[in-house]
C-alpha cells in the first residue's frame, strides 16, 4: 500500500529476505524506492510514454546521499518530459550505450549542431566525419586525453592544406580542435564527462594575420581580366558579376551569391540580407554597385529571385528548382581571373582576400569615421575590423617616403639657420 517517502520511513524500511521490494510514494504517482535484499535503496520512476510504453527510470540511491525531497522533484521533472514526449528510460541507456567519442560525436551532431546556422552546421559536420571520427572516433569518451587530442592536433597539422600541397593545413587542424573543444563541452553538459575534464582544451596557435594583400595594380589588372575572359566566353557573366560585386561592396562570397532582387532596394541604395554570419545586415549600395546591378536588372530571367544564379537556369514554370550560384563556381572563376591578371596567388590569395583589400581601403580612409566604416564592412566589433585593417605596400612606402622627406627638409632647414649643436661642452 502506498506511503508518503520521508527520510525516517526510507530509514526504517525493512530489507527483503530474497530479492527486492518496491514501496510507492502515496503523494507522488509512479515515484517509489526500490529496496533489495542487498541494503541498497534506490529511488525509480514509473511511466507510461504517449506512445503506451511502460518505462522505469532510475533517479538515484537514498544510501549514496540522495535525499526524499530532490529525489522526488527528479521525479517531478522526469514527469514533465514524459508529458512532452520524451522517454527518460530509453534515453538514458542511449546515452550509457554512446561510451565512444564517435558516438558522442554523432549525438552531439544531431542536437547541438542542428540549431546553428546551416554554413556553420555544414563545417562543423565536416570537421566531425572527416578529421576527428577516422581518428578518435573508437576512444572510450572518459578514456579521452589531452595528449590524445594535443597527438591529433600535431598528425592534422602535418597535412598538407586541400588544393596546395606546398603549405600545411594548421588553420583547418586548429578549427578541427576547436569544434572538438565545443562537443566535449557539450559532453559534460549531458554527463557523458566529469565536469572541468575537457580534454580538448589544448594550446593552439592564433588564428595568423594575412599579410597578403591586393594591390591596386593588381586589383586593375584582375578587373580587366575579368572583362576579357567575359568576352570570349571563358567566364559565365554570374560568375563575372559575383566578382565585381565582391571588388565593389567588399561582401563576403556566400552574401553575394546568396542576394535577391527583393533585397536590393533600388530607391535607398542598400542591400539587405535577413540572415548573415553576424545575423540581419544591410549594406549601403554604392555608385558602382548600383550600376552593375542596374545592368543587370533589366535583364534578369523572371521568376528568378537570385542576383547571381546558377548556370543553365530552366525558362519559367520549369520543374527544377533554381538555387544561387555556387561559392565554389565563384572560387574557380577568380582562380582563372588571378592566373590571366598574372597575379600570383601564393599565400592566402583567395577569394575573400578581396573583402580584406576592400576593408583596408575603407578603415585607412581618414575620411570615414570608425563607426561607418564598420558599418559599410557590416563588423560588429572593433576587433574583427582591426583584423582587416591593413596597412597595403603602396601606403607603407608612401608614408615611408613622406616621413623621409620631412626629416631631410627639417635637417635643411636647421643648417640655413645655423644651428649647430656643441659636442662634448666645447665652443661652437
Amino acid at each position: 500500500m502506498p506511503v508518503k517517502l520521508t527520510e525516517p520511513v526510507v530509514k526504517n524500511l525493512t530489507t527483503p529476505e530474497k530479492g527486492q521490494k518496491i514501496h510507492w510514494d502515496s503523494e507522488f504517482r509512479g515515484f517509489g524506492l526500490r529496496v533489495t535484499a542487498g541494503g541498497a535503496k534506490a529511488f525509480i520512476f514509473n511511466y507510461r510514454t504517449k506512445e503506451g510504453r511502460e518505462g522505469r527510470y532510475l533517479i538515484g540511491r537514498w544510501d549514496k546521499g540522495l535525499t526524499v525531497e530532490l529525489a522526488r522533484a527528479a521525479a517531478r521533472k522526469k514527469a514533465a518530459e514524459v508529458q512532452l514526449g520524451g522517454d527518460p528510460a530509453k534515453e538514458a541507456k542511449e546515452k550509457r550505450t554512446a561510451t565512444t567519442v564517435s558516438g558522442v560525436l554523432d549525438s552531439f551532431v544531431a542536437i547541438h549542431v542542428a540549431g546553428l546556422k546551416p554554413q556553420t552546421q555544414t563545417s562543423y559536420k565536416r570537421h566531425v566525419e572527416k578529421l576527428l571520427k577516422p581518428r578518435i572516433g573508437d576512444i572510450a569518451i572518459r578514456e579521452l586525453k589531452s595528449s590524445d587530442v594535443a597527438a591529433l592536433r600535431d598528425e592534422l597539422r602535418a597535412m598538407p592544406s586541400r588544393g596546395r600541397k606546398d603549405t600545411l593545413a594548421t588553420t583547418q587542424a586548429d578549427g578541427a580542435i576547436r569544434v572538438l573543444a565545443s562537443a566535449m563541452d557539450w559532453a559534460e553538459e549531458q554527463g557523458y564527462r566529469d565536469a572541468g575534464s575537457n580534454p580538448a582544451k589544448v594550446k593552439l596557435k592564433s588564428t595568423r594575420r594575412r599579410e597578403r594583400l591586393f594591390s591596386d595594380n593588381e586589383v586593375s589588372r584582375m578587373k580587366d581580366a575579368c572583362h576579357a575572359l567575359e568576352l570570349e566566353e571563358r567566364l559565365k557573366p554570374q560568375v563575372a558579376l559575383g566578382v565585381r560585386l565582391l571588388f565593389a561592396t567588399g561582401c563576403r562570397a556566400d552574401e553575394i551569391c546568396g542576394l535577391r532582387w527583393e533585397d536590393v532596394d533600388f530607391d535607398r541604395s542598400l542591400l539587405r540580407w535577413g540572415d548573415t554570419k553576424t545575423g540581419y545586415l544591410k549594406k549601403p549600395m554604392t555608385d558602382e554597385a548600383r550600376d552593375l546591378l542596374e545592368a543587370v536588372h533589366k535583364a534578369r530571367v523572371v521568376g528568378v529571385p537570385w542576383v547571381c544564379p546558377p548556370a543553365g537556369v530552366p525558362p519559367r514554370g520549369g520543374k527544377r528548382k533554381v538555387e544561387h550560384l555556387r561559392i565554389e563556381a565563384l572560387e574557380d572563376g577568380f582562380k582563372r581571373i588571378m592566373k590571366a591578371a598574372g597575379v600570383v596567388a601564393g599565400e592566402n590569395a583567395s577569394l575573400h582576400l578581396i573583402r580584406h583589400w576592400f576593408a583596408t581601403k575603407t578603415y585607412t580612409d581618414k575620411s570615414i569615421p570608425l563607426p561607418i566604416a564598420m558599418a559599410i564592412m557590416g563588423h560588429k566589433s572593433v576587433a574583427t575590423a582591426m583584423r582587416y585593417a591593413h596597412v597595403s605596400e603602396e601606403e607603407l612606402t608612401a608614408h615611408a617616403h613622406d616621413a623621409m622627406t620631412r626629416r631631410r627638409e627639417a635637417v635643411e632647414a636647421a643648417g640655413k639657420r645655423g644651428q649647430v649643436v656643441p659636442l662634448n661642452g666645447g665652443a661652437a
